[in-house]
């Protein structure tokens, strides 16, 4: 019954050696235009979004809604009141009210403001606030689950260059992949499934690197089924474990298989979906979607967004290293740490930085935006697609919070 209700529910908001020497890496020269060129503080975590605890009060269980704004869709639902997990939801930087709504009697309240403050929203739901049972109505044995989806915005877009510990072009087309995930959960707050979907919106680079996800809050053995629930353009599409039995204490590491590769490149590109004259529409684009079902239910601060650790891999290469490329601040997973520490201390790039991949000027290779955005086309500096880059990174984060928003057109894919 539990798999039944998730599948229907998920139908009704269905996804939307050293640096390299054969590749010259652009070296810092003061240019505005320039990724190499910023001045970024030595604490600067490149993080796009911002944890909100939402303390949130109730005089017995009740169902509330969360939005980012006023009038649009609620991006999260769970339990307020009757001993139920608190719960943290991750939101753009830049957001500083929340819309919150709770269900009554004869429907669902007016959406009220509220500030966020200090990483918290504070509410106290009203007492017409209806009584939640967690049951489907009609149904005494159904759980009905509430969800939490993420990004707020819905689709969010990683960026990745892959010639790390090189600088390379700083385009961050190499891999470009939309991604959503929706949390379901049981009238305590505990998740019991999850489901994940990704969209591969470009690939211009020839580094034939993975998809991981490295979920650290949870144990590999804590990953009961994985189920493909919807592909487009890759039959081929699969979501795969990778915890061996006998490492199913380390966090669940998942694979997508089978998505670099799409039938529908346009004849005569030398990449996917990054060169003038070569786009495609987003009906060509490879995409697939699949439940991951916990063993047990998870705790919610252990699901949080914060752990969630997007990164690129290819295979063991012919000298036995195994290269990886994360987000800032994430370490390589067990069987790459060696390898990442041999190339990061022979690299002029990376040999005194401080914190997992990052430069010694504090660049990164992989960025993570909660909105879709657009990519920049092939051999563009990144800071001439997204000015506005420039002002967040040097500020620490604390101007331009929404720069993924304000693009330059003619330095950006269009779509067909």
């Amino acid at each position: 019954m539990k798999k039944i209700a998730l599948c229907a529910c998920f139908a009704a908001v269905s996804l939307l050696a050293g640096c390299v020497k054969d590749m010259p890496s652009p070296q810092p020269g003061g240019d505005a235009d320039k990724v190499v060129g910023l001045n970024v503080p030595a604490s600067f975590d490149w993080k796009t979004t911002k944890s909100v605890d939402c303390n949130f009060s109730a005089a017995h269980p009740s169902r509330v809604f969360v939005a980012t704004e006023r009038d649009a869709e609620p991006f999260a639902s769970f339990v307020a009141g009757g001993g139920a997990d608190a719960v943290a939801l991750d939101v753009p930087a830049a957001v500083r009210t929340l819309y919150v709504s709770y269900e009554t009697e004869t429907g669902v309240s007016r959406p009220e403001a509220v500030s966020v403050a200090n990483s918290a929203a504070v509410y106290s739901l009203g007492a017409n606030g209806k009584q939640y049972d967690g049951l489907e109505d009609g149904d005494k044995n159904t759980t009905k689950g509430n969800v939490i989806h993420m990004p707020a915005d819905g689709w969010g877009t990683l960026l990745f260059e892959d010639l790390w510990p090189a600088y390379g072009d700083y385009d961050f087309n190499d891999l470009v992949v939309n991604y959503k995930a929706q949390l379901y959960m049981q009238n305590k707050n505990k998740v019991f499934a999850m489901l994940i979907g990704v969209r591969v919106k470009a690939v211009g680079g020839s580094i034939p690197y993975d998809l991981c996800l490295s979920m650290k809050g949870v144990k590999g053995g804590e990953i009961d089924e994985i189920t493909p629930v919807d592909k487009a353009n890759a039959a081929d599409a699969d979501l795969v474990a990778l915890n061996s039995e006998n490492r199913v204490g380390e966090p669940a590491l998942l694979r997508f298989e089978n998505i670099r590769r799409n039938p529908n490149q346009q004849s005569g590109a030398a990449y996917v979906n990054t060169e003038a004259g070569y786009e495609m529409t987003e009906e060509q684009l490879v995409s697939a979607s699949f439940l991951v079902y916990f063993r047990n239910s998870i705790a919610i601060e252990n699901v949080a967004f914060d752990m969630f650790d997007f990164f690129v891999t290819r295979n063991r290469q012919s000298d036995g290293r195994l290269i990886e490329i994360h987000m800032g601040g994430f370490e390589p997973t067990p069987d790459a740490l060696s390898d990442y520490k041999a190339l990061k201390a022979a690299c002029t790039h990376t040999d005194k930085a401080d914190g997992y991949y990052y430069s010694n000027d504090r660049l990164v290779w992989a960025i993570n935006v909660p909105h879709d955005i657009r990519h920049a086309y092939e051999k563009v500096d990144f800071l001439k697609a997204y000015p506005d880059m420039a002002r967040w990174a040097e500020s620490g984060g604390r101007l331009a919070q929404d720069w993924y928003m304000h693009g330059v057109d003619e330095y950006l894919v269009k779509g067909k």
